[in-house]
């Protein structure tokens, strides 16, 4: 597709003919072609998650098909980038409300259930995190999921967020990410050798 072409269909929403709204599926096809892989590797490198990359990307696309978003030929490249930070944005809001959610179901029902088999395998746990996990990744591991920042008024705000762990330790946001999901994929493993699940 050339140039003039792109520029002619990216106004096609503007207009709703059919023969334009064709030239704009006919431009999005050819988007897509031409920027899934770049916008592709964006997402993987901010969530760390195949599956979920590949959502966000078909997500990107799928609304500039149901949208009358003009799209300016200078821009596209830009605009569908914009899009896909946009969209992992949300994706990472929806982890981090589902991660809080099932930790306050882990406690209170650790709370509520205190039974002695519970507690040993808390203790299993935490033992295995404390002797298998390597240094670094036990140190981020530990800031945050286990412990609290204080506020001047002496109440605690919660756990480290990502870009704190890697401003107390001067290492990359990426590097947090990326022993998080080594500790958690540890982990995982444990429970499925154990054949145990919390």
């Amino acid at each position: 597709m050339t140039r003039k072409e792109i520029k002619n269909c990216c106004s096609a929403g503007a207009n709703g003919t059919l023969s334009k709204i064709a030239e704009r599926k006919q431009l999005i096809h050819h988007l897509f072609k031409a920027h899934y892989a770049q916008m592709y590797r964006l997402a993987v490198s901010i969530l760390y998650d195949e599956d979920e990359s590949k959502d966000v990307v078909s997500e990107v696309f799928a609304r500039l098909i149901g949208s009358d978003t003009v799209l300016r030929p200078d821009t596209i490249e830009v605009y569908l980038l914009a899009s896909v930070r946009n969209q992992c944005r949300n994706v990472l809001e929806r982890r981090q409300v589902r991660e809080r959610f099932l930790r306050l179901m882990s406690a209170e029902t650790v709370q509520q259930t205190n039974s002695e088999e519970e507690t040993l395998r808390m203790e299993e746990l935490i033992q295995y995190i404390n002797e298998q996990l390597p240094p670094l990744t036990l140190q981020i591991f530990k800031l945050r999921f286990l412990s609290e920042k204080p506020r001047d008024d002496g109440r605690n705000l919660g756990m480290m967020t990502c870009q704190e762990i890697a401003n107390t330790l001067g290492i990359s946001r990426q590097t947090v990410h990326s022993h998080l999901q080594q500790s958690v994929e540890r982990i995982k493993d444990f429970f499925k050798q154990t054949h145990r699940a919390l």
